[in-house]
């Protein structure tokens, strides 16, 4: 792929608005720069020096909401193209780094997600001994539980794991801590940092029922086991929800040949998913009802989802998110058939379960998402990198 198209349309803003909307904090003109210099190698030197994985953020980030999104060209034209620069770079100077010499520390990371797989390498780099466990059989994370296989190739991640380990990092998988033996890493390693994700999924209050679903542990169940608890034999599935797990759960089952219609309390605009996974939803057949909420739940008494009670939403000021505001509006309940009902609603960190948040600090660390909250791939990297730097200078 020729480069020069991209790289030559950079204005080298001072103040580069794609450099300050990237969470991974990438030197995206400096990067543009030095590629117009002829200086390849030196530019990706330079993105990896903030980004180890630009083969997954090239895909996987939310570029316009980000770099693309805020790229000053794109007011009266195309913006440039920087996924596209990190993509062919990952390409043309895959994974330059190489093992160092140890400096007697070790550090076990709990979690194989972009944030445990960032602070690993920046952290082996400074010679530190490096061991992460993940209760699943691979890395990945939510990358490998939560997309699906149609959507991003898992075998890509079999390669991941065999670069790190040539910096020296070894994988325990298949390991699960819990509140009771999370304490016996710390007499073990110097440091231990806890990279668990956002695991807990927001649900609504609902009664039993057997056929409504939070739309992680469906996709996880899916992705890992090739299990769709039976819904691939439904005939009409409701998700709620306007993310990118929304859009995930929706495309899975509208793939078995189940129609699908997505509610979402806000209008379509609102939706925090990416914009080419709305298109892409629509596309593959999903029916989307913003400005829909759920009033009631219609179930048989053997516990059968029979329907959904559903109402319209209005709109109102933007509330503290950005968004606007939502508010029912009366007299416009109506009923809808449905089967199943899946909630893709959040995630939120569930780090009590595991220990104290009191006790955080000293040798105990949290990063990524277990530490803010839901975020993306590329602040996931940035929490690892900046970890792994803090725990660098601790010891120098």
């Amino acid at each position: 792929m020729d480069l020069s198209p991209i790289y030559q349309n950079c204005l080298n803003c001072k103040n580069a608005r794609c450099h300050n909307a990237c969470p991974c904090g990438n030197e995206i003109p400096r990067i543009l720069d030095l590629l117009k210099q002829g200086k390849e190698k030196e530019a990706a030197d330079l993105l990896y020096s903030t980004n180890p994985f630009p083969e997954w953020t090239s895909l996987l980030c939310d570029h316009q909401r980000q770099c693309r999104g805020n790229c000053i060209r794109g007011i009266r034209g195309e913006p440039v193209d920087f996924p596209a620069v990190e993509h062919e770079l990952s390409i043309r100077c895959p994974f330059p780094f190489q093992a160092a010499e140890p400096c007697g520390k070790s550090v076990a990371i709990v979690g194989a997600g972009p944030s445990a797989l960032s602070a690993s390498v920046y952290l082996s780099l400074a010679g530190f001994g490096v061991t992460v466990y993940d209760k699943q059989s691979s890395l990945g994370g939510a990358m490998l539980t939560g997309i699906p296989n149609f959507r991003f190739d898992k075998a890509g991640l079999l390669l991941t794991q065999k670069r790190l380990e040539t910096l020296g990092v070894k994988f325990c998988f298949n390991t699960e801590f819990n509140s009771e033996n999370i304490g016996d890493l710390r007499g073990k390693y110097d440091e231990v940092i806890l990279a668990v994700g956002a695991e807990k999924e927001n649900r609504l209050v609902t009664p039993p029922c057997k056929d409504i679903h939070t739309a992680l542990s469906l996709l996880e169940d899916a992705n890992i086991h090739g299990d769709y608890r039976g819904l691939d034999q439904k005939k009409h599935i409701v998700v709620m929800g306007g993310g990118n797990v929304a859009m995930d759960v929706s495309r899975l089952f509208v793939r078995q040949g189940v129609r699908v219609i997505l509610i979402y309390r806000r209008d379509e605009a609102s939706m925090p998913a990416q914009r080419h996974e709305i298109a892409e939803a629509k596309e593959d057949g999903v029916v989307f009802s913003p400005l829909t909420n759920v009033a009631d739940y219609h179930i048989s008494e053997e516990g059968d989802l029979l329907g959904l009670r559903l109402v319209r939403m209005g709109l109102g000021e933007k509330d503290e998110s950005g968004r606007p505001s939502f508010f029912t509006i009366e007299g416009s309940e109506f009923d809808l058939d449905c089967d199943a009902f899946i909630m893709a609603i959040g995630e939120k960190s569930d780090l009590a379960s595991l220990v104290d948040p009191v006790t955080l600090g000293g040798s105990l660390h949290a990063i990524g998402d277990c530490s803010y909250g839901a975020k993306n791939i590329a602040a996931a990297i940035r929490s690892g990198r900046k970890k792994a730097k803090e725990i660098i200078e601790k010891y120098r």
